[in-house]
């Protein structure tokens, strides 16, 4: 899900030490146990002290609470004046809420001011209630195992990149763009058909996708066979965008490289747009990527993500890494 913001979390953990490696030593700050629940990692929580469900979005810059969950959870809420929010589909309404209590794996937070925005498009008590965005998530090396339903947030001290990849001999490497502090995200370059095309990594989009606009500009093969499928994709706005098909000669994410790919491809962040002081006339968000990432690319790899270091490593777990359709267990756990 992928959202432009800054909220900035104070967090406070108990270190632990998971590993050494000679002089390298990997602290475990706190394991996050997670589900797939409609294709998205989902962790436990506590509001006020009512069980909730937090989604744990690395495609949001900040950490927000659903309209609807924030009036069933009796939370107040507040005007802003003076914030946008965008996402895909366009511009979304915000409010403020102050959480007195929130709780998740070893972490309790005390009296969080949070943005309150969207709604949720699943009306069942699995439905996440908050979504766990980048500011909280870039403070730490982190390590999704979604596989075996683990999220680790990692402190590594005295490691080299290369020694923290512990659980294979051969690991894939991509560069990140270094992460603003008003915006965080993980942002990288990948090549798609031999064309370099801006992505960023995001939990929060259940399956990959890329720009009508990048789609073109690359070359594929549109008007794929879509029966069947969902042909709409939506983001914190709720407004639905139609999307299709596309099949790439390949994608090359670092030094991976996957062939005859399949995409779904809309016109993402077209609705995205504002207007400038003493302007009448709206012009796009600046600094939007070509693709997400997918939780789909998530799931087929474990991934540990080094925002101090500007570095992604991840390895190939199998399974399907890029899927066009969700998959219809919206309970699974791990792939």
């Amino acid at each position: 899900m992928k959202l432009v913001l800054l909220i900035c979390i104070a967090t406070v953990a108990t270190a632990c030490t998971r590993s050494a490696l000679g002089a390298c030593k990997i602290v475990q700050v706190a394991q996050l146990n997670v589900s797939n629940t409609n294709n998205r990692p989902v962790v436990d929580g506590k509001i006020e002290g009512r069980d909730v469900k937090i989604l744990i979005d690395t495609g949001s810059s900040f950490s927000f609470v659903f309209q609807d969950a924030a009036t069933r959870l009796g939370l107040p809420l507040h005007g802003v004046s003076g914030l946008r929010v965008f996402g895909v589909g366009g511009e979304a309404q915000a409010y403020s809420t102050l959480v007195k209590q929130l709780q998740f794996g070893s972490f309790t937070i005390k009296d969080l001011p949070l943005v309150v925005i969207g709604k949720r498009r699943e009306d069942r008590p699995q439905a996440p209630a908050l979504v766990l965005g980048e500011d909280f998530l870039s403070n730490y090396t982190t390590e999704f195992d979604l596989a075996h339903g683990v999220i680790l947030l990692l402190r590594p001290e005295g490691c080299r990149y290369d020694q923290l990849p512990y659980w294979a001999k051969t690991y894939s490497l991509s560069e990140l763009e270094p992460m603003r502090a008003d915006d965080p995200q993980i942002g990288t370059e990948v090549l798609i058909n031999g064309k370099r095309v801006s992505a960023h990594l995001d939990t929060g989009s259940r399956t990959s996708i890329i720009s009508s606009q990048a789609a073109h500009r690359v070359g594929s093969a549109i008007g794929l066979d879509d029966q069947g499928t969902e042909k709409t994709v939506n983001g914190i706005a709720e407004k639905p965008v139609q999307s299709s098909l596309a099949e790439f000669d390949s994608l090359s994410i670092g030094d991976e490289t996957i062939h005859n790919v399949k995409l779904r491809i809309a016109n993402l962040f077209g609705r995205d747009t504002a207007m400038e002081t003493g302007s009448h006339i709206s012009k796009p968000i600046e600094d939007l990527p070509d693709m997400l990432i997918g939780n789909d690319f998530f799931r087929s790899h474990r991934v540990m993500v080094l925002p101090q270091e500007h570095k992604l490593l991840f390895t190939y777990e199998g399974g399907p890494i890029f899927q066009v359709i969700e998959p219809d267990d919206r309970s699974e756990q791990g792939r």
